[in-house]
């Protein structure tokens, strides 16, 4: 039999049929040692051992991984940013943007809490900036419903991860989405920060067909790179500029287009920054 997990708690793989049927299963000590962890997204081949459980007998190729969250077999991912209780950290915000073009992932923006913003000018500004460059970006507010049905039915193929930093309401959003599932919020602590309130990575079969990882919140996110050229192909708004130089980097080289454009305020002042600052971190190395 062939399954999707959906839970792994306690190392013991939830793995769900199509027909939704689930078992709760163990891995055999072979597939421990080639595959050294599985994970939820898997597609596994199993055979039922009781009733309700099953044995795990191998772990089907995967296209992709992602560590942060631990999901396999990702299609793309539903960024939560939030702009008060709390404020989230746009930088963190680019960096999984950054992420998901690395990996190959498509990429959507869901900017919560739009009615405790004190600002709603600030809100469609900071939408239309990311929209020009090409992300979609949904203006949710579950207590007013407002935008929830609209993220709910857009086509979306695979497997997509909510994810974002903790409190910024993807738990909240979940529960708005699928009033069902199992997502316990938790009230945010008394020094503003957000308390995690999920402690698995967990799927959802969505009503439009695709399915929906919830997963802990993250703020530590680092990656491998080498190249700081597929950083900059990250950020759809640094290209085409005329530079003096071919290989220009975008920071201290003289007669650099896209410096230019930034000090126009034609180019995010603060997407630039991010940029640097991934390629200083990242990448290791001083350009």
């Amino acid at each position: 039999m062939e399954g999707l997990v959906t839970l792994l708690e306690a190392n013991r793989p939830t793995v769900q049929l199509a027909d939704g049927t689930t078992y709760l299963c163990y891995l055999k000590g072979r597939i421990k040692r080639d595959i050294g962890r599985i994970m939820v997204g898997d597609r596994v081949q199993f055979e039922p051992t009781d009733e309700g459980e099953a044995r795990i007998d191998a772990v089907l190729p995967r296209v992709n991984l992602l560590l942060r969250p631990p999901v396999a077999n990702v299609s793309g991912l539903l960024v939560v940013y939030s702009l008060a209780e709390p404020e989230g950290s746009l930088e963190l915000l680019d960096k999984r943007l950054v992420m998901a073009h690395l990996t190959g992932l498509e990429a959507e923006i869901v900017i919560s809490k739009t009615d405790v913003a004190q600002e709603y000018a600030t809100i469609r500004d900071l939408a239309a900036r990311y929209r020009e460059i090409g992300y979609p970006v949904w203006l949710v507010s579950t207590p007013r419903e407002e935008g929830v049905r609209e993220l709910l039915d857009h086509q979306r193929a695979g497997l997509w991860v909510l994810t974002g930093e903790s409190g910024v309401g993807k738990s909240t959003l979940l529960k708005a989405l699928l009033p069902d599932a199992e997502a316990a919020t938790q009230e945010l602590s008394r020094i503003g920060r957000g308390q995690q309130t999920t402690r698995w990575v967990r799927l959802y079969r969505m009503p439009a067909g695709y399915w929906l990882a919830d997963s802990p919140g993250y703020t530590a996110l680092e990656t491998a790179v080498t190249d700081p050229w597929a950083i900059l192909e990250a950020f759809a708004e640094l290209q085409g500029w005329n530079c003096r130089f071919n290989d220009c980097l975008h920071g201290q080289e003289p007669g650099c287009g896209v410096v230019e454009a930034v000090q126009r305020g034609e180019v995010a002042e603060w997407r630039w920054r991010h940029y640097r600052k991934l390629i200083s971190e990242w990448v290791k190395k001083s350009y």
